[in-house]
């Protein structure tokens, strides 16, 4: 009998683009199956649908953690037994299966499904601080793989023999660094509607996948600190701009006031072109992100998200900064 694939990934590219990364790997190396269980946010359902090696695409409810907002419990238990109940359905229909996931919530009950019935259990923490939900699988799961040496510290030592050092899964090959600048410019031209012109800086601004307001807004106070000072000049650079579907402002309008070339988007999945491109990029922390700059080698001022619940992206951060030396540089949106 095959042996077939659960890839648990959800929430956000950070953790759904390295997952179907993991997954497309393994479906060229095996003839079983790959059924994806994810969100129902459309961003969820917008990055898995054109990827045709999935078999099966499986949509779970499953709200964030309630923490101290006790009255959300009961809502949040209904929907963790009806996502644990489903996972079964699913486990006990395919049988000899290995669940592979990168964390997040929704991946507590499949895996418990899984585990239910003596199913593997892989974990991919790609953050150098493990989130709860793989902290809370990492005693049942059969491997742990990490792609910082320093997530091995907050780990229990009964646990470290499964814990196994790999590098970050990449959606982009060494080729893929090759490129004509004139070419590229053209095509993104006439892609984009746009007038790019070569001599001017190219500025990224990259918010992850779900956008960042308050970068965005430090993007637009920088550009009006620097425009007071006479060796800055608006009409010297052009803009990449991934604003997020949160964020309100007509950014088209914003740069067509100040007769600046400008790409506008809330989320795009391939982004190869733009790194290319791109002189200098403005960016939040996700571990995602900070490897794909990295890999392309682009100056970047690095901008953690840190809220009350976490701050993984700090960690990222510095950890990354401290081995790419000149290349990054730590900012406060």
């Amino acid at each position: 009998m095959s042996k077939n694939l659960f890839v648990v990934a959800s929430g956000s590219g950070g953790h759904i683009l390295p997952a179907l990364i993991l997954a497309k790997e393994w479906k060229t190396k095996n003839s079983g199956k790959v059924i994806f269980f994810t969100g129902i946010k459309n961003l969820d359902k917008n990055i898995i649908e054109n990827n045709i090696f999935i078999d099966q695409k499986i949509y779970l409810n499953l709200s964030g953690f309630p923490g101290k907002k006790l009255w959300l419990y009961p809502k949040f238990l209904i929907q963790f037994i009806s996502c644990f109940l489903k996972a079964v359905f699913w486990v006990k229909k395919y049988k000899n299966i290995t669940v592979i996931t990168t964390g997040g919530y929704l991946s507590i009950p499949v895996c418990l499904a899984a585990k239910r019935y003596k199913q593997d259990v892989i974990l991919y923490e790609l953050n150098v601080a493990p989130g709860k939900a793989i902290k809370f699988l990492s005693g049942l799961a059969m491997q742990i793989n990490i792609v910082f040496k320093e997530s091995k510290n907050y780990f229990s030592n009964k646990i470290k023999n499964k814990i196994n050092l790999i590098n970050y899964p990449l959606r982009y090959k060494q080729e893929d660094k090759i490129f004509d600048k004139q070419e590229l410019l053209n095509k993104i031209n006439k892609q984009d509607n746009v007038n790019f012109d070569l001599n001017k800086k190219t500025i990224f601004i990259l918010g992850g996948s779900q956008g960042s307001v308050s970068l965005n807004n430090y993007f637009r106070s920088w550009l009006a600190r620097n425009s007071e000072h006479d060796n800055f000049e608006l009409n010297d650079i052009q803009v990449i701009h991934q604003t997020g579907a949160l964020d309100k402002t007509d950014w088209d309008l914003f740069y067509k006031n100040l007769n600046m070339q400008a790409i506008v988007f809330s989320y795009r999945q391939d982004l190869k072109d733009y790194y290319l491109l791109s002189d200098l990029v403005f960016a939040r922390a996700g571990a995602g992100t900070l490897f794909e700059l990295e890999f392309f080698q682009k100056k970047s001022f690095i901008f953690p998200l840190s809220t009350n619940y976490t701050s993984h992206q700090v960690d990222n951060a510095k950890i990354m900064i401290e081995r790419n030396l000149g290349l990054f540089e730590f900012k406060q949106s």
